[in-house]
């Protein structure tokens, strides 16, 4: 498990800055057809089920929660950013979302059948190992947990972390910010099985266009095209190549679906 860690411009506060930036975001506008694209659906659409009670943890502005239950799924959600939680519920009185953070989670033991938790966990910063402990408490046994999280890609790993851990030696004297973690495959896998659970089917994860892709984009701005998480032809001649290898030479994420089983 990598800790990443960026260098801000002096006065810049990064949690500020996306905690104002998601709280006037909402679902107004958005196609369900962006959730129903993610390479990941088919494999959340195969585990989970309907008329079983399911929590999205660090849910966000809710885009998961008003698609699942658009599917016809029962689904609540826990965020710890006041702000985002007020714009969810603003956006839909009939949505349940709490303000809570993942290593305390607002529900009593073995009540959910399963846990979502997408772009999240690689945010707790210290305390991974405590919030797969108390996702474990709170799901009923054979509950499913579906997790998504950044990878330690082969391309990341021989690459782009020896590159930040130059950087760090480069910028010493100057205070990093604590960003994200990225997970090794098998160290995922143990630290899952550690807290609990079996896994029982995995996939790498990333953004279903065709010229997009997270990682590379967000990783190296050799590679960015004009908007978003497009690539250039560069990007996309080394994404190609990636892929033609292997999925996992470049993937941003993997999903994890795992089973409770003590």
């Amino acid at each position: 498990m990598f800790k990443l860690e960026k260098y801000y411009k002096e006065g810049f506060d990064p949690k500020r800055y996306w905690e104002e930036k998601y709280s006037q975001e909402h679902m107004v506008g958005r196609s369900s057809d962006g959730f129903r694209k993610q390479g990941f659906w088919p494999l959340m659409e195969k585990y989970i089920e309907k008329g079983k009670k399911y929590l999205d943890v660090g849910c966000g502005v809710g885009g998961w929660i008003l698609f699942l239950k658009e599917e016809g799924y029962d689904v609540e959600g826990i965020d710890g950013v006041a702000r985002v939680v007020r714009a969810m519920t603003e956006y839909d009185l009939d949505v349940v979302v709490k303000i809570a953070e993942a290593t305390v989670v607002p529900y009593s033991d073995e009540s959910l059948d399963g846990v979502i938790m997408i772009g999240a966990l690689e945010y707790v910063e210290d305390r991974v190992p405590e919030v797969l402990k108390e996702v474990n408490r709170v799901l009923k046994k054979e509950g499913i947990f579906f997790i998504e999280v950044p990878i330690v890609s082969l391309i990341r790993r021989f690459i782009y972390i020896p590159l930040k851990m130059i950087e760090k030696v480069v910028r010493r004297g100057q205070t990093p910010t604590f960003s994200n973690y990225l997970f090794g495959r098998e160290e995922l896998r143990q630290m899952i099985k550690t807290a609990g659970f079996e896994v029982i089917d995995e996939r790498p994860h990333e953004l279903p266009g065709k010229d997009e892709h997270y990682g590379l984009h967000v990783d190296w701005p050799i590679f960015r095209g004009k908007e978003p998480y497009k690539l250039n032809l560069l990007g996309r001649i080394v994404k190609m190549v990636a892929n033609s290898i292997s999925p996992w030479v470049a993937s941003t994420g993997i999903v994890v679906v795992a089973r409770k089983t003590r």
